[in-house]
């Protein structure tokens, strides 16, 4: 196993996760493999191992998972928070999800990126794009009502007045869609998912396109208070009347390594107790 270099990448605020990401070094330096974790070794550089360990929820393989796509990097995700849809592995299965990811024998699972764009009128603004594993939000940062006009390509779905707007891959079905009473899908299908907040209508539903359309998302001239885009809920711009987020699939996806952890399907059951009756 000498030659391979790995990456790792803890949630910070969790002291199991640092734990856990420390001990993995040690042994992985015992057995002759280079690893590359901060603080030692920039982002880019974490990038660019072989592959990259991230210990935490979902929430840090979300942030990983935007930093390595562009170079094709596999992450192998270590579950350490709540619901963990997108992790993969149990702390306790560490050793033997590694050794499997060193010897190339893990699957290895493509999800989609979505990516954003922002325009004010016609004209692309320079250094606003986003990148998002799960969904690109158009929102009131007040909880108060905006008018977002939506379209797909050159068709116009509908102007709504609600709390925001959320585009989802697939893999954003089970995250702030899901919430806002969106489906659950299969992570492999290609489709991108269109879902008002609290939209001030009895009409209005998740609306599922194909992955090769473009979604634009423009603020209308009657919204008053604040809003913002925000890629996964963690990195985000202002809007203006007027402003258009376009959002599309991205060029290239996550590549996630399965280790023989849950599938989609026993996720749902073990983790959202999915149709499961109550009892008493």
């Amino acid at each position: 196993m000498s030659g391979k270099i790995v990456g790792l990448l803890a949630n910070d605020s969790k002291p199991a996760a640092l734990e856990a990401a420390v001990g993995l070094a040690k042994v992985l330096t015992q057995r002759g493999v280079a690893v590359r974790m901060p603080p030692d070794y920039t982002d880019d550089e974490i990038a660019k191992s072989d592959f990259v360990v991230v210990f935490g929820g979902d929430g840090t393989v979300l942030s990983a998972a935007r930093l390595v796509a562009a170079h094709g990097t596999p992450l192998l995700a270590i579950h350490l928070g709540r619901f963990g849809f997108v992790t993969e592995a149990a702390p306790e299965n560490l050793d033997a999800a590694v050794t499997a990811a060193l010897q190339g024998h893990c699957e290895v699972h493509e999800r989609m990126l979505l990516a954003g764009a922002l325009y004010r009128g016609d004209n692309p603004l320079p250094e606003t794009h986003l990148l998002a594993m799960n969904d690109v939000v158009v929102a009131s940062g007040a909880v108060r009502m905006v008018h977002v006009h939506t379209r797909v390509g050159e068709h116009a779905i509908a102007t709504y007045a609600a709390d925001g707007v959320i585009v989802s891959s697939p893999t954003g079905s089970t995250g702030y869609s899901l919430s806002a009473g969106g489906p659950l899908v299969h992570p492999d299908v290609r489709t991108l998912m269109i879902t008002p907040i609290a939209p001030h209508t009895l009409s209005a539903r998740t609306l599922l396109v194909p992955d090769t359309e473009t979604i634009y998302l423009t603020i209308e001239a009657q919204t008053r208070d604040a809003v913002a885009v925000t890629a996964d809920g963690q990195t985000g711009l202002s809007l203006s009347p007027g402003d258009t987020v376009a959002v599309s699939r991205a060029p290239y996806n996550v590549r996630l390594l399965v280790a023989g952890g849950p599938n989609f399907y026993q996720k749902i059951r073990s983790r959202w107790h999915y149709a499961e009756r109550l009892s008493g």
